[in-house]
Formats: C-alpha cells, structure tokens, sequence
C-alpha cells in the first residue's frame, strides 16, 4: 500500500511496528568499473524481527526524543534522522521503546530494520495524511515507500534487499547500481537505490532454521568498509554465473515449488557468492566455523543452506515444519550445537505491519 494513499486526516496518538528479519545470500557484482555494483538475492523471515512501539509528545525527560530497550541510542538517531530529512519541525517529539530487535552485525539486518521501523512510526505520528490502513487495521508497504523511509534514515547505500523486503517480504533479487567515481558528490536526497528486479513468496509449508553463533559478532563498520576498499573487482564470469543461478535456477523453483531444485541452486549461489570475499572473510574468527556448519548441515541430509552476509548466520531450507524439527534435533547432537543457537522460522510473506495503538499500550514494556 502506498505511502502517500490516506483516507484520514487526524493524527495518530501512538503506534507500533513489527519487521521481518533479513536474510542476505550474497552479492552479484561490485568494484568493476561500468557495472552495477551490490546488487545480490535475500530472502526475508519472520522472526527475529523488529518490535517497536512509538508514542508523540515531548518524554517526561524533557528530552525531545527518548528511547528504551535494546538498541535504543540508535533508535533516537534513526527519529532524529527522520526529523530533520522531513523537516519536521521542533513539536515532533516521542517516546519509543525498542521491545525486540535481532542481534547488531549478526547477518539479521537489524539495522535496516530498525532503522525502517522508526521511519515509518514518525512518519505516521507526524505526517498523519501518509498511510491508509487496511479493514484489520494494519499499515503495508509499497516499495517506493519503503525506499523514501530508507532514504530518510540512510539506509540502502549497498544493498536493498532489506528495504525491499520491509515492503513485502518475500524472496528478492536486486540489480545493484553504478557507482559514481565521486561519490563525495553524490546528494543523499536523490542517491539512486539498487532496483527491485524480482520477488516471489516462497512456499507457506516451507521453514527456515537459523543458526547463529553464541557471543559472536560480523564484520561491520570502518573494518567492512576497508574490506570492500581492498578486496579486488568481482570476476565478470562469477557474476555472470551469480546472475544465471538467481534468475534461471533460484527464483523459477521458488515460483514452482520445487524444493530440490531450489535447494541445490541455493548452496551453489551462496558458495560461489562467497568465493570474490575469501580475503576478507578467511581472516574472522569464525570462518571455519561458519564452514564447519555448512558441511555439517550437508552431512545430516539438508543441501539448501547458505551463510548470511558476513556472518555469523547460516540458514537452512526445510520443505516442511517436521522435517525443520528433525534437524534441529539432529543438529543438537553435533559438536557445533554447543556453540549455537537455532531458531525455526517461517518465510516472511507481508513484510513489515504497522499498527495504531492506544498511548497505555505504547507505555507498556511487555519485553520477552
């Protein structure tokens, strides 16, 4: 649903979000010169997502914004961002409580997520004429939506796979963009956004387990951006092949249900997507073990799985909620289970909701 659709003019009181999480398999190209740069397939679940709940007036700290729960300084940047890219004005003030977000650095997404989630709560508290909610009282996205809330919060620089799958989940191939030579010069207000080349919804009896590391971090801020400053151009052919598995393999058994099919075009993607960041990656902490998993997950019969972005996740493709449960089982008697958590997720078909709430349920923690 659009943005900019409304049927009513008065303003909410308070609302709440709650987001998908993300998945990201990897990246078709980038530092070549003339080719779209971090394009690349995700594909969005349901849990662990983001949980924020958001209430206008100025807090009882006096402070213009006021954020609890995990995550929380950067939920107030994300507000103060918003403000002052719509020009808000000094009345819009608010209370946020962060009530649930996935772990920072961790493969998840969080930060778009999070970062999406409080965009769009401002833009209902103070732009009241923004969205118009459907009979059950829930607020989607377009995509053209969720990149105005994207651009607003600095969100998409590389990939968009999250953006686009706050606006509908599902699993998303994206082209990437060019990247200018200059890209001092580039204005953030009108920055080109990678473009959605395709979105299919995966099957409902479909699950994904998620395994991610105990204690551990991905590689993230000034470390990532020095990795993609020295890590060498993407080979064309490994591009080329990147672009034949997701769009001739990958998506077209996505669309037919086909579980094996898409299964071995997932492990295949998500190694070779792997292989341009070998330098970078071989050096953490964790790479053999993100490795070990893998191999692991392959030993107890399942082929569809893949790392997340940096790491530490990998997830893998049930073709049903028992057989989701036998590996989970399965893999709680390896050596790895010791150092993992694991979750059982559905493939996210929606994207993100927003709902209007009373000002009592916006003060209520109810943290898990």
């Amino acid at each position: 649903m659009s943005l900019h659709a409304s049927s009513s003019h008065h303003p909410a009181r308070a609302v709440e979000v709650k987001t998908p999480a993300r998945l990201h398999l990897g990246m078709l190209s980038f530092g070549v010169p003339g080719i779209r740069a971090y394009g690349g397939v995700g594909v969005m679940i349901d849990r662990p997502g983001v949980h924020l709940r958001m209430r206008r007036g100025r807090p009882t700290t006096g402070d213009r914004f006021h954020a609890t729960g995990p995550l929380a300084d950067r939920a107030v940047e994300f507000a103060r961002s918003c403000v002052e890219a719509w020009r808000l004005g000094d009345d819009a003030a608010c209370t946020i409580d962060v009530v649930q977000v996935p772990g920072s650095h961790a493969g998840l997404g969080s930060g778009t997520q999070l970062g999406l989630a409080v965009a769009a709560c401002i833009r209902q508290l103070f732009r009241p004429t923004a969205i118009q909610a459907g009979p059950d009282g829930a607020i989607n996205f377009d995509t053209s939506a969720a990149v105005e809330l994207a651009r607003a919060v600095g969100r998409g620089r590389r990939s968009c796979v999250g953006v686009y799958g706050f606006s509908g989940g599902g699993l998303i191939v994206e082209g990437g963009r060019l990247v200018p030579a200059d890209r001092a010069s580039v204005d953030a207000a009108t920055r080109a956004f990678s473009p959605l080349l395709a979105r299919v919804q995966l099957p409902a009896a479909w699950r994904c387990v998620v395994f991610g590391m105990r204690d551990t971090v991905g590689m993230h801020g000034d470390a990532e951006k020095q990795a993609f400053a020295s890590l060498p151009p993407v080979p064309r052919e490994i591009s080329a092949e990147l672009s034949r598995i997701a769009l001739m393999e990958l998506w077209p058994a996505a669309a037919e249900g086909q579980f094996a099919e898409f299964s071995d075009a997932l492990l295949r993607y998500g190694l070779l997507a792997g292989k341009p960041f070998e330098q970078a990656s071989s050096c953490l902490p964790y790479a053999r073990t993100m490795a070990d998993l893998i191999e692991t997950l392959q030993a107890l019969g399942t082929r569809g799985c893949a790392q997340s972005s940096w790491g530490p996740t990998v997830m893998a493709c049930c073709e049903s909620s028992s057989s989701a449960d036998s590996l989970v089982e399965r893999f709680a008697a390896t050596e790895l289970a010791k150092h993992s958590n694991t979750l059982i997720a559905r493939f996210d078909d929606q994207g993100a909701i927003v709902r209007e709430i009373s000002a009592d349920q916006a003060l209520a923690t109810g943290r898990p």
